[in-house]
């Protein structure tokens, strides 16, 4: 049976290299004691679980799900196997650590649901970066993206208000609403040709939408630090971002920094390592 990597592959015709490569820029291991303790772009250099307060177990669940990304594990053999890693570190189940920045303890809960949240999450946010990627490489051909739900009655009612929205890759709409735009989100985007999009037909027939929406904002408390934060409405706090500009971006500084390093003096490279 293939893996939901190689689904998403033959279906949309991505390499998983490109997946793959999003992951990789997150190779900074962060401890966390909240969801909030990382925000939107910060994620596309580091890599988190809440509350899993060990880096060799962090180390471990991100190379699984760099192998999910790559096609060679499915989502019952990542379960399986983080499973078995958490259960012999003693972090199976209930786990009481001590929060650092506040001094207090906080419990923690790894099982079957949880472990399916962290694969779901890492995995639909490394294929849509790596969509991104190639529909920036593509633009010149396929100027145009189209927005896409599942169409079911799980689809949230915001996100069913965005279908067949089609519009410049370039459209700041693309910043905030590029999906996927909250947990469990199971919403995707498609490049569009010029030619498909002046016939203003999608492959299902449906009309596409070739107007922006307008953008609306609310406040959200951000109970972890006090600040309140401004977020599109319809999105779930933290995803309200381009997770494939934040992969890029985060690429080029990285980029960016080993060319200077290269530069450096010797004494002044070795520092920065």
């Amino acid at each position: 049976m293939a893996s939901p990597a190689q689904e998403f592959a033959a279906l949309r015709k991505l390499p998983p290299a490109e997946a793959v490569a999003y992951l990789g820029r997150r190779g900074q291991l962060t401890q966390t004691y909240s969801w909030k303790d990382l925000w939107e772009d910060e994620h596309a250099q580091q890599f988190t679980v809440s509350r899993l307060a060990r880096l060799d177990l962090l180390e471990d669940i991100r190379s699984q799900i760099t192998r999910s990304v790559g096609g060679d594990l499915s989502r019952k053999d990542f379960m399986r196997d983080s499973e078995k890693l958490l259960a012999s570190a003693g972090w199976w189940g209930e786990k009481t650590v001590v929060d650092p920045s506040t001094g207090k303890e906080v419990t923690t809960k790894f099982d079957p649901a949880r472990l399916k949240l962290i694969y779901d999450t890492n995995t639909r946010m490394a294929y849509s970066a790596g969509l991104w990627e190639r529909m920036e490489r593509n633009k010149k051909t396929h100027p145009y993206v189209r927005y896409i739900t599942q169409g079911d009655e799980k689809v949230r009612e915001s996100h069913r208000a965005w279908a067949n929205v089609t519009l410049p890759i370039g459209d700041p709409f693309w910043q905030t609403h590029y999906p996927p735009n909250g947990w469990r989100c199971r919403c995707r985007a498609v490049a569009v040709s010029r030619r498909d999009y002046e016939s203003g037909v999608t492959p299902t027939g449906a009309a596409m939408v070739k107007s922006a929406p307008t953008i609306e904002m609310r406040e959200w408390l951000d109970k972890r630090t006090g600040e309140v934060k401004v977020v599109p409405m319809g999105i779930d706090p933290g995803f309200g971002y381009n997770v494939g500009a934040a992969s890029l971006r985060a690429g080029s500084a990285q980029g960016l920094a080993a060319q200077k390093l290269a530069t450096a003096s010797p004494g002044l490279a070795r520092a920065a390592r």
